[in-house]
């Protein structure tokens, strides 16, 4: 009886001294649980960087919701409307030096005029001038880029009433002409086109009101195969 009691007595000592089996299992059952819910873990954290890079940019870019660039045109210098020694004749030679401008208030986006741009200048309809812009872009928040365009024209037919017209005006100090920038057309499904629309004074050196700028569906006559007009971004 005596040994019996020994022999259970060793027997519960080594089940619970971390050498017996009931150590084993448990470590057994903790190694078991761990592999377990790592998958689980792995594939939150994955989740967690996935949604945190989906939801930055949206977030940046809330700071811009509601702002726009503006552009302006000024009209620094032109030659070739003089109203009594060039208005006189039937076909004009003129030339203008445009200042393009661009006012970015967004901390992250960018407004350009991108290469490729063609300014022209008219008046009443007529054109007058045009010329390549330079590439111009606004890229930090409230600051102001401006270039200078330079757009001529070269024995312009223009009707007498818009010449009588642009004389008097000139005359007056009130005259002002459409400048008009437009983007490259590009084939492809899913460019667009942009036109900056701006009237500027002529004399006066002072900037336009803010112009417009819309995008429209340019038409390619020197390619009637393709299905869809298409556009290029500003």
């Amino acid at each position: 009886m005596g040994r019996s009691r020994e022999y259970l007595g060793e027997r519960l000592v080594d089940s619970y001294d971390g050498r017996g089996g009931g150590g084993e299992d448990c470590g057994e059952m903790m190694k078991g649980f761990c592999w377990n819910i790592l998958p689980g873990i792995l594939g939150a954290l994955t989740a967690l960087v996935l949604m945190s890079a989906l939801l930055y940019y949206p977030y940046k870019w809330s700071f811009d919701d509601g702002k726009s660039a503006e552009f302006t045109v000024a009209v620094a210098g032109v030659s070739g409307l003089d109203p009594d020694r060039d208005l006189g004749r039937a076909t004009l030679d003129p030339t203008f030096d445009l200042t393009v401008r661009i006012k970015e208030p967004r901390r992250y986006s960018v407004a350009c005029v991108e290469r490729g741009t063609t300014a022209a200048v008219s008046y009443r309809g007529v054109q007058l001038a045009s010329g390549p812009a330079p590439e111009l872009c606004g890229r930090n928040e409230n600051t102001t880029e401006a270039r200078s365009v330079m757009a001529w024209g070269h024995a312009k037919a223009v009707p007498e009433f818009a010449r009588e017209r642009l004389a008097e005006e000139l005359r007056r100090g009130d005259a002002a002409v459409d400048v008009t920038l437009t983007t490259p057309a590009r084939y492809c499904r899913s460019c667009m086109q942009t036109v900056i629309e701006c009237k500027p004074r002529v004399g006066s050196g002072e900037f336009s009101p803010r112009c417009g700028v819309p995008t429209d569906f340019p038409t390619f006559p020197d390619s009637p195969d393709v299905p869809y007009p298409q556009y290029q971004v500003f």
